[in-house]
């Protein structure tokens, strides 16, 4: 007697009510690969397609429509910065899209959801305001991505890592020269510098927060109730209301902007860099005191219901300027809210 669909796990009654075999059958292998690339990991269903979690973070999604599959990673940025290995596809910002009898390639996945991990381990979790300082030394790579996933990715759990790498003698090595001894067993530039962190926090070698190549960095993430472009008018047009008092901004590359002193706060200067209109500002940021400039970048990312404020500072002069900036930004978003 044949299952009813309802009976079935979320992810078998999808793959059961498709009608065309070829997205079955290429839908059914996607899903067993990434099974074995995301050990551990939840499947679910999310915006109405099959959904890989990782600690509660969605790694890939795929669906079947009328006439194609596609696979979505769940971020506005991992498409875009993997265009080179999707030439020849159709893409958007969010995913890809192919023909149902002509599946991904195994490694162009397996790409995939590599950089989508790397990506949420960029990004971290955000500290609670009541732990104390010792507790915020532990939150390290390591404790932002499960043993499977790194395990799945590169063959070693972290432990495996930390012990090899010891064995090695990677503690005397420069982050560049780590990055290459990891290059002969690890294929992923992503998993690399993902590993060479890790190593580096847990010996003591890099204080949290900080990275070889854009020093001390914070970002701040918020979902806002108003659309992409309802908010890029707002960033566009009512710059006091983000930059501060008194701010005039002109979004054109190349152009100064500044923001004047007041009472218990600094001004800041800077010149914008990159525009990309109603996705993304690039912009340096030096307010009174700071030697060197910062880089400030806004991102909105479209969301069902309203759009994704990404706010990311790099090349900051400390630990106590990150955590000053991203109490600033938070309560800036809150305001933009």
């Amino acid at each position: 007697m044949a299952t009813n669909p309802r009976e079935l796990p979320p992810i078998d009654a999808y793959l059961a009510g498709l009608k065309d075999p070829a997205a079955k059958k290429t839908l059914g292998a996607l899903r067993e690969q990434l099974r074995k690339l995301l050990p551990g990991a939840v499947e679910t269903i999310s915006y109405g397609m099959p959904t890989f979690k990782v600690d509660g973070k969605a790694v890939g999604g795929f669906a079947f429509f009328k006439s194609h599959c596609g696979y979505y990673p769940f971020s506005g940025s991992v498409v875009p910065a993997l265009k080179a290995q999707l030439d020849g596809y159709s893409t958007s910002k969010s995913g890809v899209t192919f023909p149902p009898d002509k599946p991904l390639p195994a490694k162009l996945v397996k790409t995939l959801v590599q950089a989508r991990l790397a990506e949420i381990a960029a990004r971290g979790k955000k500290p609670s305001a009541t732990k104390k300082k010792a507790a915020a030394k532990k939150a390290l790579i390591t404790e932002r991505m499960t043993d499977s996933a790194v395990k799945g990715a590169t063959g070693r759990d972290w432990k495996g890592w930390m012990r090899a790498l010891d064995k090695a003698g990677a503690g005397e090595l420069n982050h560049k020269q780590l990055v290459a001894h990891l290059a002969r067993e690890v294929e992923s530039t992503w998993w690399q510098q993902s590993i060479a962190v890790a190593y580096e926090q847990a010996r003591g070698k890099r204080v949290v927060g900080e990275t070889a190549a854009t020093g001390f960095q914070v970002g701040v993430v918020r979902t806002l109730p108003v659309s992409a472009s309802e908010m890029w008018e707002r960033v566009a047009t009512q710059a006091e209301r983000w930059l501060g008092a008194g701010a005039t901004l002109t979004l054109e590359p190349g152009a100064g902007y500044e923001v004047p002193k007041r009472r218990g706060v600094p001004g800041v200067r800077g010149e914008v860099r990159v525009v990309k209109p109603g996705q993304r500002i690039r912009m340096t940021w030096q307010p009174e005191g700071w030697r060197k400039p910062a880089t400030l970048q806004l991102t909105l990312v479209p969301k069902a219901r309203g759009v994704s404020f990404h706010v990311h500072m790099e090349k900051l002069p400390d630990a106590k300027a990150r955590e000053a900036m991203r109490k600033h930004w938070s309560t800036v978003l809150e305001d933009l809210a």
